[in-house]
């Protein structure tokens, strides 16, 4: 009965139902689209992000992941890790980076694993496309991001470009320029650890583009938020003004009432009345009241 009451009194109201799906409709189109008053055009609005990201393992020269690791080594990798890491977000690792793919070294940020947008507790792989939710927030346009973990020597390189292919491009980058670091540190003489250290990618680098099939979906989700809102403000509204009124009624102050003096019975030996009395009758002719 609930709904075809709301039904019947929406329908009563079609006039405004119809204003509130025609808002509701230029809504959801500008979700999705730009509108340009002069001259008058819609522009797509550009709701997408190509990102990459690819691991980084911190290892010794016999790999720990067949050797097995002593005790305290893991850590001692994972501290190389971290300072790996700001070695990448330097100036000098981003010329090296910018090199490698083409772009002017003005053309990327990074953030190192020591900076405060980065900083973690636990280890947990990040998929890019998470991670590309973090990277758009930010707002650059080619942007890298090291972050290395507690305990796990294994750094984990976020890139962001115009495109997907620039942003493994970055990525990969990332990986040759780190690598070519620890080899002309092993090769000065002067080793990095007693056992030496050695940097292995995990696998190329990953990348896609996130959010390009939203438009649609954001449109409806508009759309039925805005037409939704209306239809129960027309619902709701009425019956708030029908009562507000009701209550200034009731609290508009009411007129005093005046008091009826009560009406008393005339006393018959009251002189005042005396000359209501009709006089006695007299005779005709005669001058003196019969008796």
């Amino acid at each position: 009965m609930a709904v075809v009451e709301i039904v019947r009194e929406l329908w009563q109201r079609k006039v405004l139902v119809g204003v509130v799906f025609l808002v509701a409709l230029f809504a959801a189109i500008l979700s999705a689209y730009r509108f340009s008053p002069v001259p008058p055009s819609l522009e797509k609005r550009a709701l997408s992000v190509a990102a990459a990201s690819s691991q980084i393992l911190v290892d010794s020269t016999d790999s720990t992941l067949v050797t097995g690791a002593e005790a305290g080594e893991l850590d001692a990798l994972a501290t190389r890790a971290k300072i790996y890491g700001q070695y990448l977000s330097s100036l000098a690792a981003r010329e090296e980076i910018a090199k490698l793919v083409g772009i002017p070294p003005e053309a990327i940020s990074t953030s190192g694993p020591f900076s405060p947008a980065t900083g973690q507790q636990e280890y947990a792989s990040q998929p890019s496309g998470e991670r590309a939710d973090e990277l758009l927030q930010e707002g650059a346009g080619n942007r890298l991001v090291f972050t290395a973990q507690e305990g796990v020597p294994i750094l984990t390189v976020s890139a962001q470009a115009e495109t997907t292919e620039r942003a493994v491009a970055l990525a990969a980058a990332s990986f040759t320029t780190l690598k070519n670091y620890v080899d002309n540190l092993r090769t000065s003489g002067k080793p990095v650890v007693r056992q030496g250290v050695t940097v292995r990618q995990l696998g190329a680098p990953e990348g896609g583009t996130l959010g390009g099939s939203n438009n649609l979906i954001l449109m409806v989700l508009a759309f039925l938020l805005v037409f939704g809102l209306g239809c129960a403000a027309i619902l709701v509204l009425p019956t708030f003004v029908a009562r507000w009124r009701a209550l200034n009624k009731l609290d508009r102050p009411k007129p005093a009432a005046t008091a009826i003096k009560p009406v008393e019975d005339p006393d018959p030996f009251d002189p005042r009345l005396a000359s209501d009395e009709p006089d006695e009758p007299l005779a005709p002719h005669a001058t003196t009241p019969l008796r």
